[in-house]
C-alpha cells in the first residue's frame, strides 16, 4: 500500500487527535486514592505506602498520602525512609499533620525528609470535596 504526502499528513493528524483524546480520557477516568496513615506500626504502614507508589507508578492514579496522629512518629522513625523516598521518586508528595509533628516535637526530623507539613483537617476536607477514595493504614 502506497500513501501520498497528503495521506501521511491526514494519518498523522488523526493519530495526534487520537492521542489527545486518549490522554484526556485517562485524566477524566483516573483513580483518585488518598492514603490516611495513622498507625504507629511500620509493619502496618509499609503495605499502604507500597500500594500508593504502585498505584501511581503502574496505573497513573492520582495518589495522596497523609501521616496523621501517631503515624507522624512512624514516618520519621527510620524503617519507612526508603518507602517515603520511593513515593517522592514517582511524584507523590507525602504530607504530615503540622500540629501532630509539633505535638511530638519532631520538626527537626521532618526538615530532613521529603514530607510536607500542613493542616490535616483542610487536606482531608479537600479529599472529600474532590472525590478521593480514602484508605487508612
Amino acid at each position: 500500500m502506497e500513501f501520498s504526502q497528503p495521506d501521511w499528513i491526514e494519518l498523522a493528524s488523526q493519530a495526534t487527535l487520537f492521542q489527545m483524546i486518549r490522554r484526556e480520557y485517562r485524566t477524566l477516568t483516573q483513580a483518585k486514592v488518598a492514603f490516611l496513615i495513622i498507625s504507629d506500626d511500620p509493619d502496618r504502614v509499609l503495605p499502604g505506602l507500597v500500594m500508593a507508589r504502585r498505584l501511581k507508578e503502574n496505573r497513573g492514579a492520582d495518589v495522596r498520602v497523609l501521616f496523621f496522629g501517631p503515624a507522624v512518629k512512624t514516618a520519621v522513625s527510620g524503617p519507612l525512609d526508603e518507602a517515603v523516598q520511593g513515593l517522592a521518586e514517582v511524584g507523590i508528595s507525602a504530607k504530615a499533620c503540622s500540629t501532630q509533628v509539633e505535638h511530638y516535637e519532631l520538626n527537626r526530623d521532618y526538615s530532613a525528609r521529603p514530607i510536607e507539613l500542613l493542616a490535616a483537617g483542610a487536606e482531608v476536607e479537600a479529599w472529600a470535596t474532590q472525590g478521593y477514595t480514602v484508605l487508612s493504614f
